[in-house]
């Protein structure tokens, strides 16, 4: 039971931040959901009531726009409980040494300098919470390099990297921070990935998805549902004494 427990979620108008949002209001969260476009629709979507969940537009590499969103949760609900940094862009599929300098600082901005900021404006209002609690969305391609993923890679292992740091920091204050690394999930940016291995194999997509399949132990992608289930538990007080920990959800890919 999460009472009157708020948690904002970055990146939660589609795709596994959807996911994220949909499980914690089935737990009672309120939820604050934040994007950079849409957040409002699926807000209302998911609770027509709006008595449980609010969307606010948010660019997360903005400073004062992380700010913005951390205040409408204080704003919308009288509290900040948990921060799901979520929100992510894929990046260029090319090798590391021929990827555009803007196109590869892009990719940080989104993806690492994104949570940092968010974890920043959030973490003032989350001191003195019980059980406050920090989820940062990572990637398995964060825990193992992968070829042409160059961008994607640095970003996820630096956000992995930089929620141990967290964890150590805020620790006295009583607040947790742990990693999802997801594996191959079904989402639109895993989709992007899958045609640009088609396209430069010369494959059709349903055999370049059925190829990235075959590498996964348990013989399926991904869903949303399978990373909201590990963020809510590391949300809740089951997980109370985790962390500064990575939970690997990704098939058992990781073990070929």
């Amino acid at each position: 039971m999460t009472d009157d427990r708020v948690v904002l979620v970055t990146g939660a108008a589609r795709g596994l931040g959807e996911g994220i949002a949909i499980r914690l209001l089935r737990d009672g969260w309120r939820v604050v959901l934040a994007d950079v476009d849409g957040a409002s629709t699926t807000a209302r979507r998911l609770d027509p009531g709006s008595d449980h969940a609010v969307g606010v537009e948010v660019d997360v590499t903005d400073e004062q726009a992380c700010a913005r969103a951390v205040a409408a949760a204080i704003d919308a609900f009288g509290r900040l409980d948990g921060l799901v940094n979520n929100a992510g862009i894929g990046g260029p599929s090319t090798p590391a040494h021929l990827t555009d300098p803007a196109d590869f600082r892009r990719v940080l901005e989104v993806n690492l300098v994104g949570p940092f900021l968010m974890t920043r404006a959030a973490v003032p209002a989350m001191q003195g919470r019980p059980g406050a609690a920090i989820v940062n969305i990572t990637s398995v391609l964060g825990q193992r390099g992968e070829a042409r993923s160059g961008a994607y890679s640095a970003s996820k292992g630096g956000l992995g990297l930089l929620g141990q740091c967290l964890a150590l920091e805020l620790a006295p204050d009583g607040i947790r921070v742990n990693s999802v690394a997801p594996g191959n999930m079904l989402t639109g940016m895993h989709r992007d990935h899958v045609q640009s291995i088609a396209d430069r194999q010369g494959w059709s997509y349903d055999e370049a998805l059925a190829g990235v399949r075959a590498t996964v132990p348990l013989g399926r992608h991904g869903t949303p549902d399978d990373i909201g289930d590990v963020v809510a538990w590391l949300l809740s007080p089951d997980a109370s004494y985790v962390t500064g920990q990575t939970v690997a959800v990704n098939g058992g890919i990781l073990l070929t």
